[in-house]
């Protein structure tokens, strides 16, 4: 326990360090875009290559695929019908602010200093969420709000997604791992440097991104998504464990997966469609705050 207890803490002081280094002037917020290049491109796969590397594929993989995918796509329409009498805008940042999970930079880093197994199970549940965080999350808020302004596009969407290093990566190493192809220990060594610094980087710029003014006026709105994210993350979560017929590590992973943060995506895709930038800024950093102290408690209490 004390172990799980230092690594958040950890976490927590690397995210506060970052935010009192931006606040001082040493940092500025777009300083996050560069790190968040880094991670993107060079230590996020590296990491999800030696999380990944000799994993023997069943069909499990292929279920957590369409568990992530399902998942978004219940709470997307949970979201637009309690809210289905509000404002559309309001209604748009309901369903955005109870789906998508952020992963890549904050669930991996996290789960993997303590379930290093978990990696491909987070990989394979990821590959569902981007395929809604990627514009199915937007199509269908579009739709049931009234504000239909996107067609779909399964080659746009595609290219969305491939166009992602993490996304492409998990995707080959997919494959690698259908056909029992493991990545030569001298490599992975030199992949080692690279993964080793994912979780410091990726907490980092959480902490440079993190946002805690918000207008009081706006305060109310953003509590009612938070509530409803967190009491809906826990009937999920109870469904992952009590119900799915998977080995019980595996469902300790979805559970939680079921308390991930809002998706960096789901961020950018409520300002697109109307919602006011500070806004979705401050739900998104408190979720991720929210989250870290939640998935610390439930590692203490599964492990």
């Amino acid at each position: 326990m004390s172990s799980i207890i230092l690594q958040a803490t950890g976490f927590l002081l690397i995210i506060s360090v970052a935010y009192l280094l931006k606040q001082g002037g040493l940092f500025k917020q777009s300083d996050g875009h560069l790190l968040s290049k880094v991670i993107v491109n060079l230590t996020l796969p590296a990491a999800i290559i030696l999380g990944f590397n000799g994993v023997q594929v069943n069909s499990v993989f292929f279920y957590l695929i369409l568990i992530g995918f399902l998942t978004n796509v219940v709470l997307v329409f949970f979201g637009g019908f309690i809210w289905k009498k509000k404002d559309p805008i309001q209604q748009g940042f309901m369903m955005f602010g109870i789906s998508g999970y952020n992963i890549g930079n904050f669930t991996l880093p996290f789960v993997q200093g303590f379930f290093s197994a978990a990696v491909p199970f987070l990989c394979m549940f990821d590959m569902g969420n981007a395929l809604m965080l990627s514009g199915g999350s937007t199509i269908l808020v579009e739709k049931m709000t009234g504000k239909s302004e996107s067609k779909f596009s399964a080659l746009q969407s595609l290219k969305r997604l491939f166009s992602s290093p993490p996304f492409t990566v998990y995707i080959l190493m997919f494959f690698l791992a259908i056909f029992h192809i493991t990545i030569p220990k001298t490599v992975l060594s030199y992949v080692h440097l690279f993964a080793s610094g994912n979780a410091f980087l990726s907490m980092f710029m959480i902490g440079l991104y993190l946002e805690i003014s918000i207008q009081k006026t706006d305060l109310k709105l953003v509590s009612k998504v938070l509530i409803t994210r967190y009491l809906l993350a826990t009937v999920v979560a109870c469904f992952f464990y009590f119900v799915l017929p998977f080995p019980l590590f595996i469902r300790k992973v979805l559970v939680l997966l079921a308390f991930a943060p809002i998706g960096s995506l789901s961020t950018i895709s409520s300002i697109a469609f109307g919602c006011k930038a500070s806004v979705a800024g401050f739900i998104s950093s408190a979720s991720i705050i929210l989250s870290l102290i939640i998935m610390t408690g439930i590692l203490i209490v599964l492990l």
